[in-house]
């Protein structure tokens, strides 16, 4: 029997309607902007990242502390919450998540298990774990945002620096924003992910610079992208979900698709082994107190990437998808043949592929505190320690020796473990949080 296939979902939804749903969220979005600007006050607890984990760790203190509202504030880049997870959920094509039902930005476990059914969409909560389909799982958040719209917690502002002023009084740290407004916060959390740290492997980038509008990391790329050419030939680099999403959309989309990964493409439900979000396992984490081991134990749990049952099926059933593993890319060059068609030619250890449009690296993140330029000062002055670009936070994610600076997300991966940068990660953060921010919210 065939496995269920979430894809199907997808195409129940029209691209019209879809554009048209976009379109009124965004003017609604615009209308509940808040009023008020952050300059020259002094805010209890500050959130860094209007992501996932921004985004939960907020909810779940309104919903403890409703005061809180006064005391709190998420910045972020964008004019909306969760808007790069969503933008890069459409740029992959994804229709479903990998995460199952109970892992989202609610307190309430249930929560979007609950939603579907009262909105009749259990069909779009796929077995065996009931993964939320995409469109369900934005449309579960967006209902959940209303309630940072209405206590107007939410505020677009880049941080550019962010410092420490120890021994300054009750409010030490000061954020400055790219156009030079600052303000002041008793406690900071930096819930910032991979997004700014693409990973590219050092044999793509003389080729990347060669033919930079050719050779794409995969954050760099949207499926809907027009090519020129119907179907075009498009080369994807890697053996993770996103490698395998990216390769099935475009399918879908009529395009020629190799696959090529360097090691065996490996099936798995989940990106990590669940085991890991429970006691036993995080417990032995914390009693290993080398922070060069832990993040070893991370690499070993996490691997090099796998792709869930239901998309390796779409993968092998697609004709118009070729998978190379264990295949290893020596050289690309540009097509001598036909300048004018702009196809490059991929000599892989298995054979070369000809003429293609697009080479797209889904070779994922590395996350390293160095990148983030606000950062830079702060890491310098007060030396905080990293292994592999992964701070050394202590157990309660304090960002060692600055008070009361924390961290959720990949950034407290050495102390979260191997869940720490997922949707179920927020919950394990805010648990080593919620004391210490409660006691910041009453006083």
């Amino acid at each position: 029997m065939k496995s269920y296939q979430p894809s199907a979902i997808s195409h129940q939804r029209s691209v019209e309607e879809e554009s048209a749903k976009s379109k009124i969220f965004l003017l609604k979005a615009e209308s509940r902007k808040p009023t008020a600007i952050l300059a020259h006050r002094n805010i209890p607890i500050t959130i860094v990242g209007g992501g996932i984990h921004g985004v939960s760790i907020a909810l779940r203190l309104l919903r403890e502390m409703p005061t809180a509202a006064k005391q709190l504030a998420i910045v972020d880049r964008h004019p909306q919450p969760l808007t790069q997870w969503r933008d890069k959920t459409k740029r992959q094509g994804m229709t479903f998540l990998r995460s199952p039902a109970v892992h989202h930005i609610s307190h309430d476990a249930l929560g979007i298990v609950e939603y579907a059914e009262r909105h009749n969409r259990t069909s779009e909560l796929a077995p065996p774990y009931s993964q939320p389909s995409t469109p369900l799982f934005w449309d579960f958040c967006n209902d959940a945002l209303a309630e940072l719209r209405e206590h107007r917690v939410y505020y677009q502002f880049e941080v550019a620096k962010l410092r420490w002023d120890k021994g300054s009084g009750k409010f030490p740290f000061r954020l400055i924003s790219t156009n030079n407004q600052g303000f002041r916060s008793r406690c900071v959390i930096l819930a910032i992910g991979t997004d700014d740290c693409a990973y590219i492997p050092p044999g793509f980038m003389r080729w990347q610079c060669l033919y930079p509008d050719r050779i794409l990391h995969a954050s760099q790329f949207s499926v809907s992208q027009e090519f020129g050419t119907s179907p075009a030939r498009i080369v994807v680099v890697g053996g993770g979900l996103t490698a395998g999403t990216l390769a099935k959309s475009l399918s879908e989309r009529g395009h020629d698709v190799v696959l090529i990964a360097r090691k065996p493409l490996k099936t798995e439900q989940f990106d990590f082994p669940p085991v890991w979000l429970g006691p036993k396992a995080l417990s032995e984490f914390a009693d290993e107190a080398n922070f060069q081991r832990r993040y070893e134990i991370i690499q070993q749990n996490r691997g090099e990437g796998s792709i869930t049952p239901d998309i390796m099926e779409a993968l092998m059933d697609a004709p118009n998808i070729k998978l190379y593993p264990q295949t290893c890319i020596h050289n690309i060059v540009e097509m001598k043949k036909y300048p004018s068609a702009q196809g490059l030619q991929i000599e892989t250890t298995r054979d070369t592929i000809a003429d293609v449009s697009r080479v797209i690296l889904a070779t994922g993140y590395q996350f390293n505190l160095r990148r983030y330029r606000f950062l830079k000062e702060l890491i310098t002055q007060h030396q905080i320690p990293l292994v592999r670009g992964l701070p050394c936070l202590d157990s309660d994610l304090q960002l060692h020796p600055i008070q009361n600076l924390f961290g959720s997300g990949t950034i407290a991966q050495l102390q979260i473990g191997p869940a720490a940068g997922n949707i179920a990660g927020a919950t394990l953060a805010y648990e080593r949080l919620r004391e210490k921010l409660l006691l910041h919210l009453q006083g």
